[in-house]
């Protein structure tokens, strides 16, 4: 049974702060019992992700394009991430670096 941790921490992975894009709790707790370890479930997840994508095509038109074929193989290229990371039994990260401004002191 997948714990809310779980699936926050899987949402984290899968870039997904809410359900709004159709990744419910449910459907992530789900995921997350049918899987070995969160890295298998974040790996599953952008698989499916890629599968959505797959119908993107480029788009160039009035001096402007978009080349959303890039989400397909960016979303496959995280699958093999996590897939690779459940090989390597390397555990999923559990936050992500801050970056801040510097500030400096001036007499």
């Amino acid at each position: 049974m997948a714990s809310p941790e779980d699936i926050a921490k899987l949402r984290l992975l899968i870039g997904e702060p809410d359900d709004s894009n159709g990744w419910t709790d449910e459907k992530l707790a789900d995921i997350i019992d049918a899987s070995s370890s969160l890295n298998d479930a974040a790996s599953k997840v952008w698989v499916s992700k890629a599968g959505t994508y797959s119908s993107l095509v480029d788009v160039s038109e009035s001096g402007s394009s978009r080349k959303l074929s890039d989400m397909h193989r960016n979303a496959l290229t995280m699958a093999e991430y996590f897939k690779d990371a459940e090989e390597a039994s390397v555990p999923a990260p559990t936050s992500y670096p801050v970056i801040q401004r510097i500030r400096r002191g001036f007499s």
